[in-house]
């Protein structure tokens, strides 16, 4: 049985107005797969809590400084912002095969998904300030400190 995923979720529609880049989704899907290939190599895969914080760090030079902050301790939290249009991303690269879900909920790249991580690579302009920021930052932030962060909106928002 063949079932083709996600196709009453997926609406291709003419917009008047460009969308900003950071919205498309062929750049949402490249960042979220650079994102996981630096941030979260190994078995576990990557929590789409992680991924929001990145994406939404690349996005501006403000969230940038502020999980800069919060990895080196200058500041005791921080604010996750949680973009729609990276679900619809994760939806999108699950559907091309580029992502796997886990059985714990996380994410990694397939196969044809480390190749176009290979292909994105070898070009030094593309996405060459994202390559730079997630070389520098990615593997300070810990899993431990995103169940702080988890742990404290529990508590607090309870």
């Amino acid at each position: 049985m063949n079932k083709i995923l996600l196709t009453d979720e997926i609406i291709f529609d003419s917009k008047p107005d460009a969308v900003p880049y950071n919205y498309r989704i062929s750049y949402k899907v490249a960042q979220l797969c650079l994102i996981i290939s630096k941030c979260c190599s190994g078995r576990s895969g990557c929590s789409l809590v992680k991924i929001h914080i990145f994406s939404s760090a690349l996005n501006t030079k403000e969230y940038m400084k502020i999980l800069e902050d919060y990895i080196f301790e200058k500041i005791p939290y921080m604010l996750v912002r949680f973009d729609s249009s990276v679900n619809r991303a994760v939806k999108y690269a699950i559907a091309d095969n580029l992502l796997i879900q886990l059985k714990n909920g996380t994410f990694r790249l397939s196969d044809k998904g480390k190749q176009f991580i290979l292909e994105i690579e070898k070009d030094n302009n593309l996405l060459s300030n994202e390559k730079q920021y997630l070389d520098k930052y990615s593997k300070r932030l810990t899993n431990d400190k995103i169940d702080v962060l988890m742990s404290a909106w529990r508590y607090n928002n309870a």
